[in-house]
C-alpha cells in the first residue's frame, strides 16, 4: 500500500481500490477510492497526487477532531477535488455514525432525551463568483451530489433589466446603485 507523511507520523492510506463507491451516484464510474482514517473517499481521477492525499488526511483529521485546518497549495495541485471529496466523504461517514448510535427503532424512554441527530452542514465560501463556479464545476466530476444553494450579491444576480441590463454587450447604467434599487423594489413588493 501507499503511505503518506503527516505531522511526523506515518499513515497507511491503504491500496487504491478500483470499484464503484457507495455514494450519491453509485452508477458513476470512479477511477479510485482510497481510505483516510477509516473513511472511504470516492475519487474521480485515475491517480491521487501526493498533495491531494495529504490534504485529505489533514481535512479528515481536523473534521474528526472538530478542529480548523488551513491548507495552502500551489495552483494545479488538485485542491478543489481534494477538499470536495474528502469533506463530503467525511460528512456521509459522520452522518451514518450518528444515526447508527441513535437507533430510531428503539422505544423512547424518559431517560433518553437526546435530540435527533442533524446532518452536518458544509458551507463553502469564496471571494469571487468565478471561484464558486469553478468549485461547482469540480463538484460535478465527483460522485457526491449534496443539496446546495449558491448565494451571491445583488450586483451579480439582479434580474431587473431596467437596473442591470443583460447580454454580451450590456453596459452599466450610470447613476444606478443596484443594491439600493433592488432594496427599493423589494420593499415595494412586500407590502
Amino acid at each position: 500500500g501507499e503511505s503518506c507523511m503527516s505531522s511526523g507520523e506515518e499513515i497507511q492510506a491503504g491500496p487504491i481500490i478500483r470499484k464503484k463507491v457507495e455514494g450519491d451516484i453509485p452508477s458513476l464510474r470512479l477511477y479510485n477510492t482510497f481510505f483516510v482514517e477509516g473513511i472511504k473517499i470516492g475519487w474521480p481521477f485515475p491517480a491521487v497526487m501526493k498533495p491531494q492525499r495529504q490534504m485529505a488526511i489533514h481535512l479528515v483529521k481536523a473534521l474528526k477532531n472538530r478542529r480548523h485546518v488551513v491548507l495552502e497549495s500551489p495552483t494545479g495541485t488538485g485542491k478543489s477535488a481534494a477538499i470536495l471529496c474528502s469533506v463530503l466523504a467525511w460528512q456521509r461517514h459522520h452522518h451514518k455514525a450518528l444515526f447508527a448510535r441513535h437507533d430510531p427503532s428503539s422505544p423512547p424512554n424518559s431517560i433518553d432525551l437526546e435530540p435527533k441527530p442533524q446532518k452536518v452542514k458544509i458551507i463553502y465560501c469564496s471571494r469571487t463568483h468565478s471561484q464558486v463556479a469553478q468549485m461547482v464545476s469540480s463538484l460535478k466530476s465527483t460522485p457526491y451530489r449534496p443539496r446546495m444553494a449558491i448565494l451571491g450579491s445583488r450586483e451579480r444576480l439582479c434580474i431587473h433589466k431596467s437596473i442591470k441590463p443583460r447580454g454580451n454587450y450590456a453596459e452599466i447604467i450610470p447613476g444606478i446603485n443596484v443594491t439600493n434599487e433592488c432594496r427599493n423594489r423589494t420593499r415595494n413588493t412586500e407590502k
